[in-house]
C-alpha cells in the first residue's frame, strides 16, 4: 500500500534530491578543503625552502668566518705581518651575529645542535688567539709549532664536518617535506577524480581547475627547488667571487665580489665567456671540455677544483683557486663557480719553502765541516783518544751525520715539490744498480747483524731512469729494511718483469706495518711509532722521497704486509719501450 502512495513517492524523490544535494554540498565542501590543503602545503613548502636556504647560507658564512680567522692567524704566525690579522679581528663579531641569526631563523633541530658548533668555534678562536699572542710577544716559534702539529686544522675539519651535518639536516627536512607534498598531491588528485566521477557536470569544471592547480603547484615546487639550489650555491654576500655559467661556460650571473676582485663591471661580464677572467690564453673549446667533466657538488666538496692565474680589468694578475659544481636547471646543465684570491696564501707558502731551503743550505755546510772534523778525530788524526773521549766523539759524529741526512732529505723533498729536482733519464740495466746499492749498504747490514740476499733475472732487465736517483730510492728501501729486521734475519731483493714494467721488491722480516699506519706510510715525517726516531733512527722522509722519485719516473712505489710473514716494498719501473730480442741486444742497448 505504501509503495503505491504518491506521497510516499514524493517523499522518496525528495529524500533522494535532498541526499543528492547533500552529496553535492559535501563534495563542494570536500573540494574546498582539499584545495585549501593543497595551497597550504605549497605555501608551507615555500616557507620551509626559504628558511632552509637562509639556514644553509648562514652556516656557509659561519664556516667561511672560521676559515678566514684560521688562515689570517696562520699567515700572521708565518710572516709576522699584522696585515694578515685583519680578517681575524673582525671574525668574532661576525661569528656571534651569524649564531644569533641562526637561533632566530633556523629550525629547532639546528638550534639544538648549535652548542657543539659554538664549542668548536670557541676552541678554534682560543687556539688562534694563543698563536697570535705568542707572535706579538716574540714567541713565534711556539705558534708555528702548534700550527705544524695541526691543532687548528683539526678543529677546522671538525667545524666543517659539523656544518656539513647541519646542512644535511636541512636538506633532509626539505626533501622530506617535498616528498610529503608530492604524496599529498597524489591523494588529492585521487579524491578529486572520485568526486568528478560522482558529480559529472560539476566535476567537469572542477577537473580543469584542479588540473591547472596541480600543474601550477608542481611548477611552483620545481621553481622553488631550482631557486633554493641556485641561491644556496650563489649568494650575493659571499666574499668569494661567485659565477653562474651556462652549459657553454658563458656567464649568466655574478655576485658583487666578482666586481670587487676582478675590477670588471657586471655589464662587462654578463654574456661573456668565463675565460675573459684568465691570464693564460685558453680556447673556449678547451674550457667547455673541462666543464664537461665537472660533476655535482657532494658532501666532500665541489665537483672540480683548479688553480689558475686571474687577470683584473687593469691588466694585473693574481693567483686564484676555483671550485666548480654542476647544477641541473630545467633540463639544461649549468655551473656554479666560486673563485677565491689565494695570492697571500701562495706567497706564504713560497716564503715557507724559501725559509726551509735557506736554513737547510746554511746548516749543511757547517755541519759537513763539523762531521768531517769529528770523523778525523774518531779516526785518530790527532792521536789516539781515551775511551770516554772516543765514545763522546763517536756519538757526536753519528748524530751529526744523522742531522746531515735529515737536511739532505728536507732539501730533496723541497726540490721535488718545487719542481727543481732534475732527472737524467737514460737506458740502464737493473743488475749493476742493485749491486752498487748492496755494496753501499753492506757495512750497515753487518752492523745490524742482517744478511742481504739478491735474486736477479737470468738476463739483463733494461729500464728507463736516472741511475743516481734510483740508487737513492733503493738505498732508502734497503736501509729501511735492514733497520727494521731482527738480528740474524735476511733482507731479500728480487726483480720481476710484469708486462711492460719491471718490479724491484725489497723484503724484510720485521714486525710489520701497523694497520692504522698503512694509509700514511708514504707521507712526510710519518713514523709508525715516534719512538722509532730514537731507537732506530730516521727522519720520516725516506719513503716520501721514494714515492715522489718513483712517480716522477713514471713508475710507482707500494708495499705488501702479510701478517706473520715478510713485509715487501715494491718499486715499479718502466721497461724500455723497445724490447730487445736477445740478452746480448739488451747488454748492447742498455749500458
Amino acid at each position: 500500500m505504501l509503495k503505491n502512495d504518491p506521497n510516499h513517492k514524493f517523499d522518496r524523490h525528495r529524500a533522494l534530491t535532498i541526499g543528492a544535494l547533500a552529496a553535492i554540498l559535501l563534495s563542494l565542501a570536500s573540494i574546498y578543503v582539499l584545495m585549501r590543503s593543497e595551497f597550504a602545503g605549497a605555501t608551507q613548502l615555500g616557507r620551509t625552502a626559504e628558511q632552509t636556504w637562509q639556514t644553509r647560507s648562514l652556516l656557509a658564512q659561519f664556516q667561511e668566518v672560521q676559515l678566514d680567522a684560521e688562515t689570517a692567524v696562520r699567515g700572521y704566525a708565518i710572516t709576522g705581518n699584522e696585515a694578515f690579522l685583519e680578517p681575524y679581528l673582525t671574525a668574532a663579531a661576525r661569528r656571534d651575529a651569524l649564531l644569533a641569526e641562526l637561533r632566530l631563523q633556523a629550525d629547532q633541530a639546528i638550534v639544538d645542535s648549535l652548542p657543539r658548533l659554538e664549542r668548536l668555534s670557541a676552541l678554534q678562536f682560543s687556539n688562534a688567539e694563543l698563536n697570535a699572542r705568542d707572535v706579538r710577544e716574540g714567541r713565534a716559534e711556539n705558534a708555528q709549532g702548534r700550527i705544524a702539529e695541526g691543532r687548528g686544522k683539526r678543529l677546522m675539519d671538525e667545524i666543517r664536518a659539523e656544518v656539513r651535518a647541519l646542512t644535511a639536516i636541512e636538506e633532509r627536512r626539505l626533501d622530506a617535506l617535498g616528498r610529503a607534498s608530492r604524496d599529498t598531491s597524489a591523494d588529492i588528485e585521487r579524491g578529486l577524480t572520485l568526486l568528478l566521477l560522482a558529480i559529472a557536470v560539476l566535476l567537469a569544471l572542477l577537473t580543469l581547475m584542479v588540473s591547472r592547480s596541480a600543474r601550477g603547484r608542481l611548477e611552483a615546487l620545481a621553481q622553488t627547488e631550482r631557486l633554493a639550489a641556485r641561491q644556496s650555491a650563489m649568494f650575493d654576500g659571499a666574499d668569494d667571487a661567485m659565477l653562474l655559467l651556462d652549459k657553454g661556460g658563458f656567464i649568466i650571473r655574478l655576485n658583487p665580489s666578482v666586481v670587487r676582485i676582478f675590477g670588471h663591471s657586471a655589464d662587462d661580464l654578463c654574456g661573456k665567456h668565463n675565460t675573459i677572467l684568465m691570464a693564460e690564453t685558453v680556447s673556449i673549446e678547451d674550457s667547455q671540455a673541462w666543464l664537461a667533466r665537472v660533476g655535482k657538488a657532494t658532501i666532500e666538496g665541489a665537483g672540480r677544483k683548479l688553480e689558475f692565474t686571474g687577470r683584473r680589468a687593469d691588466g694585473s694578475t693574481f693567483e686564484t683557486e676555483i671550485a666548480v659544481s654542476l647544477v641541473e636547471e630545467g633540463g639544461d646543465n649549468q655551473y656554479v663557480a666560486a673563485i677565491r684570491d689565494i695570492s697571500l696564501r701562495k706567497r706564504a707558502e713560497r716564503m715557507k719553502s724559501e725559509f726551509v731551503s735557506t736554513v737547510s743550505h746554511e746548516l749543511r755546510t757547517p755541519l759537513t765541516s763539523i762531521g768531517g772534523s769529528l770523523g778525523l778525530l774518531a779516526g785518530g788524526a790527532v792521536g789516539e783518544l781515551n775511551e770516554k773521549a772516543a765514545r763522546l766523539v763517536n756519538i757526536a759524529h753519528s748524530n751529526c751525520e744523522r742531522l746531515i741526512r735529515l737536511i739532505n732529505d728536507i732539501l730533496d723533498i723541497e726540490k721535488i715539490e718545487s719542481g727543481k729536482m732534475t732527472f737524467d733519464l737514460r737506458k740502464l740495466t737493473i743488475g749493476p744498480l742493485i749491486k752498487r746499492t748492496i755494496e753501499a749498504n753492506r757495512q750497515y747490514a753487518d752492523d745490524h747483524g742482517v744478511k742481504i740476499e739478491v735474486t736477479l733475472s737470468p738476463w739483463p732487465q733494461c729500464i728507463i731512469g736516472d741511475p743516481d736517483r734510483l740508487e737513492q730510492v733503493l738505498t732508502n728501501l734497503v736501509s729501511n729494511a735492514i733497520k727494521h729486521s731482527p738480528n740474524g734475519e735476511t733482507v731479500s731483493l728480487r726483480t720481476e718483469q710484469r708486462g711492460r714494467d719491471v718490479r724491484i721488491e725489497v723484503l724484510d722480516r720485521g714486525s710489520g706495518v701497523p694497520e692504522s699506519f698503512r694509509t700514511q706510510i708514504f707521507a712526510k715525517f710519518a713514523m709508525a711509532d715516534n719512538s722509532d726516531a730514537r731507537t732506530r733512527g730516521g727522519t720520516g722522509l725516506g719513503l716520501a722521497i721514494v714515492r715522489e722519485i718513483a712517480e716522477r719516473h713514471g713508475g710507482r712505489a707500494g708495499f705488501l704486509d702479510r701478517p706473520g710473514a715478510a713485509v715487501s716494498f715494491m718499486l715499479i719501473c718502466r721497461w724500455h719501450r723497445r724490447l730487445p730480442r736477445r740478452p746480448a741486444d739488451c747488454r748492447r742497448d742498455c749500458r
